[in-house]
């Protein structure tokens, strides 16, 4: 018997670059957010909000907007 070598060859796929996907404007917040107590912890990690519930975030009649602004900043939610 004879053993036969495969070698895998890696290629990127291929992505066609069309206006629908072209970049963007940086996304901006809505300013939702501003009412609740919160603090920067650092520039990489983002802001801490301290009483807040996700909860209440999700359940409130902006919540589109809060989760919006919440993901956009990259802040963390400190579970109590």
């Amino acid at each position: 018997m004879s053993t036969t070598e495969t070698q895998v060859v890696h290629q990127e796929p291929k992505v066609e670059v069309t206006e629908q996907w072209k970049p963007k404007e940086p996304l901006k917040l809505s300013g939702a957010l501003d009412s609740i107590k919160s603090f920067d912890v650092t520039p990489v990690i983002g802001r801490e909000f301290v009483d807040v519930n996700l909860k209440d975030l999700l359940r409130a009649p902006n919540s589109d907007d809060l989760i919006r602004d919440l993901a956009i900043t990259s802040m963390i939610y400190r579970c109590q």
